[in-house]
């Protein structure tokens, strides 16, 4: 199915919620639990963004299912070649009508209570910054079914410092700082975008708390945990922002506050484009076969 979704538009909604994929997601439960949040349904919406052409038709079935109760929407961004999320994320944000941005790995498990808490935490001040920890499911303990009772039982806190997991921020400070980055270097589907970010809204100012009372389950996937080449570069770029202070990425949500990269961030981007057809690649289209989408990762 190629046509955007479209549900139930809120009228006001204090926050949204957005969710990336690249055409390899396998599954989709995340959608219903975010269906059954406590916190008002005309309160939030839900945006996911697809960077290729196609939504999956499990997640349409999924979204066909909140018709008339939910302000879910799916965004196809058409775009080809390698994937990068970022791009998804700032189409997210530029959608998103809610005061609060709350931005989770899009295939975690959350509880019913999940928003509740996010907002709760938020009522404390318009500068803080919200990351909650995302526990895994063992591979030797994966259900074919997701349920919150065995994922509740299983999961274990892997990378406390995984900012992936959930960031929950208004939607003012990610316009502040331009976004994320659409640079090259943070291209393919192991990225360190969310560091990237996380160093941004500390040089910002702004005040950053993890919610220790918050448990996000992560369904074990192939490629979970995997560990490749292209961070180096990444985590290069996020430590010279460290030093300089910097709040903007090279690429981001408004091309004209881009800046410069300086030159060794350059050569890096031509570094990463010289990797021939990376472990990444080949591991994107063997999930996007097994989710049937019959893609050949570009």
């Amino acid at each position: 199915m190629s046509t955007n979704i479209t549900y139930n538009p809120a009228s006001n909604p204090k926050i949204s919620v957005v969710m990336v994929d690249g055409s390899f997601r396998e599954r989709y439960d995340s959608i219903d639990f975010m269906a059954r949040q406590d916190f008002p349904s005309g309160d939030y919406e839900l945006i996911w963004v697809e960077y290729y052409d196609k939504i999956h038709p499990d997640l349409k079935r999924r979204m066909d299912a909140q018709a008339g109760s939910r302000d879910f929407r799916a965004i196809a961004l058409g775009r080809s070649g390698t994937y990068h999320a970022s791009y998804c994320f700032n189409r997210g944000i530029d959608e998103a009508r809610g005061e609060l941005v709350v931005i989770p790995d899009a295939d975690v498990i959350a509880e019913p209570d999940f928003l509740q808490t996010v907002w709760r935490d938020h009522q404390a001040s318009d500068e803080l910054v919200t990351y909650y920890h995302r526990h895994n499911e063992p591979k030797e303990q994966h259900a074919g079914e997701v349920t919150l009772e065995h994922l509740r039982k299983v999961c274990e806190l892997t990378n406390p410092t995984n900012h992936g997991a959930c960031l929950a921020v208004r939607k003012k400070w990610l316009t502040r700082i331009n976004g994320y980055e659409q640079s090259p270097i943070f291209a393919t589907g192991f990225h360190a975008n969310d560091k990237d970010v996380y160093a941004r809204l500390c040089n910002l100012g702004l005040m950053v708390r993890w919610n220790p009372n918050v448990r996000l389950m992560h369904p074990w996937h192939d490629m979970t945990g995997e560990v490749t080449p292209h961070y180096t570069p990444q985590l290069d770029v996020i430590s010279w922002r460290g030093r300089t202070l910097s709040t903007l990425p090279f690429q981001g949500l408004d091309p004209s506050r881009d800046t410069t990269p300086p030159a060794k961030f350059r050569e890096a981007e031509r570094w990463l484009a010289s990797l021939d057809r990376p472990k990444w690649k080949r591991a994107l289209a063997r999930i996007g076969r097994a989710a049937g989408l019959n893609r050949e990762a570009a």
